[in-house]
């Protein structure tokens, strides 16, 4: 609500105004909507590239999954070179496998005798409730009118020691106009196995596509013929479905082109009525995804799904937002959906692609209970195309538990519990984890950063590798510095300064009580413990708090660089994470 509209609103309430010609304060009641809810944060260091591995020169590869098994070994399949590829880590994604072929390009001869090759595409990876693997891959012919595109599928009951041979559970047209695309899985509770893929087929005179599926009653040895029409917008190209069991519905995320470049939308069902009808282009069971809409003419498609433990549906796609106008440019981009999977905000972009570079075909994941991942097809780091992956720390929604702490920067295990859920470092090696803890009268926050190389400027406390803290005290969620917000500093030689927010700007104070003590760590990095008295920041006993840190990574030659807690602005409170203190 504007400031505005909100004084009209006082106003009536109040039973007076100011005169038109009085002075209007440009800063006052400058709120924002907060942003709520989990968050992911990034982690720079846990980058990976899985293929190629070693010294392989790899043509082009593409469409990455990852999967985490019930044994607890990671798997991950994708396609290269005409082939579709697998490999697996035992010890929670320290070392991999050496590559093993899935799916093999193939020769097909017609009944004419002509000959294509049949290249492998979009590999996808599914561990059954009985704990069998399925996969399935896209049949892609070299030439058109000889083989035609096709749905293959391959199962394992032994934990992927041993596969059957491919089987082709659906063939489309035998040109590219009329093939058959990007099938994922999904397995019903009742054990229904289902198959999703964009298919051109039923539109042999037409440019359309719709999302078919296929199921299976017995874990993927045979598949019933019925094809059910999930959804279809006439005169368009719903594409690449990637579904999702959600509370009592399935929902099906797809890249939907109803006005201008594609965009990602979500189609939904009930799950006991499991697609009887399908979802047409007015249908109040499809949804643009995201809650702030793309601009026309930005692209944004191959879109993907997972669920946390906690609920939240996680989307991801490739766009080219902020970017050049060439699809092919898009890079990777995350957004985190409410628990029926809608309202996706909360934007993230794993990886830093320059704009002449590219990060498509990506997947997300769960890596473990605290972890997701996501994997592109990128060449951010060379000119060829290769499979990276990056975790991402999901920040819950945030509680300062009662504890008795002692500030000293020592972060024990009595006081701390080894309870980190802030996570920091998505720019570069150098990151922190930090906790959140009060003792009824005063709020304490606990910082371990690791850094390889402690820089500091001697004439100038603020130039050093360090950390902010901000705070704003009682949940007013500004968007300026204002009365009210706090911001605490203490470098890793435990020099400190505090600040208090006016009108728009930062401003020094002496804050009573207010103390952070820093320790440098033995290997290499240090700790620091902020303790902050309610009074002293004026603190309503009845209020949440918000708080955001920043992590200063100091240079001579770069200067300061901060970041700041994923999706924080450091000078608008309403962007910072809520604390609960009650």
């Amino acid at each position: 609500m504007s400031g505005i509209i909100l004084s009209v609103a006082l106003c009536v309430l109040l039973g007076g105004c100011k005169k038109s010609d009085d002075p209007v304060d440009p800063y006052e009641l400058r709120t924002g909507e907060p942003v709520e809810g989990i968050r992911i944060a990034w982690d720079y260091s846990s980058m990976q590239r899985l293929a190629p591995q070693g010294n392989r020169v790899l043509s082009w590869v593409g469409y990455p999954r990852v999967r985490r098994l019930n044994d607890g070994r990671l798997m991950a399949v994708y396609e290269t070179h005409g082939n579709g590829e697998l490999v697996q880590s035992a010890d929670d994604g320290n070392t991999w496998s050496e590559p093993v072929i899935t799916f093999k390009q193939h020769t097909y001869t017609n009944g004419r005798g002509e000959t294509t090759d049949v290249n492998i595409a979009n590999t996808e990876l599914i561990q059954l409730q009985n704990g069998d693997l399925v996969m399935a891959c896209n049949y892609r012919p070299a030439k058109d009118e000889i083989a035609p595109f096709a749905i293959a599928v391959r199962r394992s009951a032994d934990g992927g020691q041993s596969w059957t041979e491919s089987h082709v559970i659906y063939e489309a047209g035998p040109r590219f106009k009329d093939g058959c695309w990007e099938p994922a899985f999904l397995q019903l509770p009742n054990g229904e196995l289902q198959v999703y893929f964009a298919n051109e087929n039923p539109f042999l005179t037409s440019d359309e596509q719709n999302i078919s599926m296929m199921f299976s009653a017995d874990n993927g040895i045979s598949w019933d013929e019925e094809i059910k029409t999930v959804c279809f917008r006439e005169g368009r190209r719903d594409g690449m479905p990637v579904p999702l069991l959600v509370n009592d519905e399935i929902i099906v995320a797809i890249e939907d082109n109803k006005i201008g470049q594609f965009k990602p939308y979500i189609v939904r069902t009930k799950v006991s009525e499991n697609w009887q009808t399908p979802v047409l282009g007015n249908s109040p069971n499809r949804e643009s995804a995201l809650k702030e809409p793309l601009p026309d003419a930005v692209y944004a498609g191959a879109p993907y799904l997972m669920k946390l433990p906690s609920g939240e549906v996680i989307l991801s796609y490739q766009t080219t937002s902020g970017r050049s106008a060439d699809w092919e440019r898009s890079t990777l981009e995350v957004a985190i959906g409410d628990k029926t999977g809608r309202n996706f905000t909360k934007l993230s972009r794993p990886f830093a692609v320059p704009l002449d570079r590219e990060a498509k075909w990506n997947s997300v994941s769960l890596w473990d209970e605290h972890t997701v991942v996501a994997a592109a097809t990128t060449s951010f780091r060379s000119p060829n195309c290769e499979v990276w992956i990056i975790r991402g720390h999901v920040i819950p929604e945030l509680k300062a538990q009662q504890a008795t702490i002692s500030t000293d920067g020592n972060l024990t295990q009595t006081e701390w519990e080894n309870e980190w859920p802030v996570f920091i470092g998505h720019r570069s090696e150098t990151n922190l984890r930090a906790g959140i803890r009060k003792d009824g009268d005063k709020l304490y926050v606990g910082v371990d950063v690791n850094d390889k190389q402690l820089t500091s400027d001697a004439n100038n406390l603020l130039r050093a590798d360090g950390v902010y803290l901000y705070l704003d005290a009682n949940n007013q969620n500004l968007l300026e510095p204002g009365e009210g917000l706090f911001r605490f500093w203490c470098n890793y030689k435990g020099e400190t300064k505090a600040e208090k927010g006016d009108r728009g700007q930062w401003k020094a104070v002496e804050v009573a009580g207010a103390k952070a003590v820093a320790k440098t760590k033995t290997d290499a990095g240090y700790r620091i413990e902020f303790e902050i008295p309610f009074a002293a920041v004026q603190k309503d006993k009845h209020s949440d708090v918000r708080i955001n840190l920043g992590l200063v990574d100091y240079s001579q030659y770069e200067g300061i660089q901060e970041e700041n807690l994923a999706n924080s602005v450091s000078e608008s409170s309403n962007t910072w994470c809520r604390v609960a203190i009650q």
